[in-house]
């Protein structure tokens, strides 16, 4: 069951930039992905240095979206909204399709992801951190 807490506008907004951010991933946009990121925005992603700000966030999306066709789900345990600022805690499972053939390769894991509202474009991803359940290969 998901803890969720903030008033139903807020939530309601949090729960669009999710759903825009799965599809995204899902259908390969990296454009789109990368629109829900505010301007100043962290992305940390696993065995990978951290990306700062838009454009690198873009350029590393680009490129995990242009290597694999994503398969992409949230499961969201917890919601926290306190002031402009929201949390978002849950897991996640994801398949990866190697464009160029190749065996497909799966990862289950989790998340946190934090949001920030700004005045001009809403709610938007702060912070946006993952890392695999899978235990490391020998």
């Amino acid at each position: 069951m998901t803890e969720r807490y903030g008033n139903a506008d807020q939530l309601r907004s949090i729960d669009k930039i999710r759903d825009d951010h799965v599809m995204a991933l899902n259908s390969g946009d990296a454009d789109a992905w990368v629109a829900q990121f505010a301007d100043d925005g962290v992305q940390m992603p696993p065995n990978a240095p951290e990306n700062v700000g838009k454009t690198q966030i873009g350029q590393w999306s680009a490129g995990f979206l242009s290597t694999f066709k994503v398969q992409f789900e949230l499961d969201v345990d917890e919601v926290r909204v306190i002031g402009d600022w929201a949390f978002e805690r849950g897991d996640y499972v994801i398949g990866l399709n190697p464009v160029a053939g190749g065996p497909s390769m799966g990862e289950r894991g989790k998340y946190i992801t934090i949001y920030h509202y700004g005045d001009r474009n809403g709610w938007r991803i702060a912070r946006d951190i993952w890392n695999s359940n899978n235990p490391l290969s020998a």
